[in-house]
């Protein structure tokens, strides 16, 4: 299984409802529905934080495949560019991390 996390910070001047409807409602289905061996796609929203704190971003995806295979071959499509090329749409900043899921409970 390949695992992805992608976190997003929103875009200047976006409040917290229009990045998540511009997220799940215009970004996320570039993803969903153009990368064929896609597997699972969750978005993670942040609400709120401890107080005093400040969030580092304003929210997580977490996407997998089940090889490295369709992983990669996803990363090649027009899907890929089209997304990448989206994020300047609502995002400030973002990152992607791979990770190992190990579940404790």
């Amino acid at each position: 299984m390949v695992r992805v996390h992608i976190w997003l910070r929103r875009k200047e001047g976006m409040t917290a409802e229009e990045f998540l409807e511009y997220w799940t409602n215009r970004h996320a289905p570039i993803s969903r529905d153009g990368y064929e061996n896609l597997k699972g796609y969750v978005v993670n929203v942040v609400t709120r934080v401890p107080e005093g704190q400040e969030a580092p971003y304003d929210g997580v995806a977490e996407l997998w495949w089940e090889d490295r295979e369709g992983f990669s071959a996803d990363m090649k499509s027009e899907a890929a560019a089209r997304g990448t090329e989206d994020l300047k749409n609502f995002t400030s900043a973002f990152g992607l991390l791979f990770v190992e899921q190990a579940i404790v409970k």
